[in-house]
């Protein structure tokens, strides 16, 4: 690839995660911060290069719910349409299988409502 190749990608992919987020509202931007935080290292995306070409299938959240779904629902957390509040709230307080607990010393109730307003968004 040439420059102005790898250039004109990454201003690409600049601008679709500003407008992207200037889409969301207060609460859903800081749910997303939160989310990136707490919730995307173990159920997030991964480009498909890395690790060995796994994608996001190298992530233990995304990855396993990958497995459980089957391909029936997306695996990514983000690109979930189904999520509702109770849910979200019990799974993440509780944990779930091999999902831990998120004491409110980590996720306080704030910042969990809105992990649950990101997550709930319109698509």
């Amino acid at each position: 690839m040439n420059k102005l190749t790898i250039l004109c990608f990454f201003l690409t992919s600049f601008v679709a995660t500003t407008v992207q987020a200037q889409d969301l509202s207060p609460e859903q931007a800081s749910g997303k911060v939160v989310f990136d935080k707490w919730c995307e290292p173990c159920h997030g995306r991964v480009a498909g290069g890395l690790f060995g070409g796994l994608g996001a299938n190298a992530l233990p959240g995304t990855s396993a719910l990958g497995v459980k779904y089957k391909g029936d629902l997306p695996a990514v957390l983000e690109d979930r349409t189904d999520l509702v509040p109770i849910y979200i709230s019990t799974v993440v307080r509780n944990g779930l299988y091999g999902m831990p607990i998120s004491r409110k010393t980590e996720v306080s109730d704030t910042d969990l409502d809105n992990i649950i307003a990101y997550l709930t968004r319109p698509h």
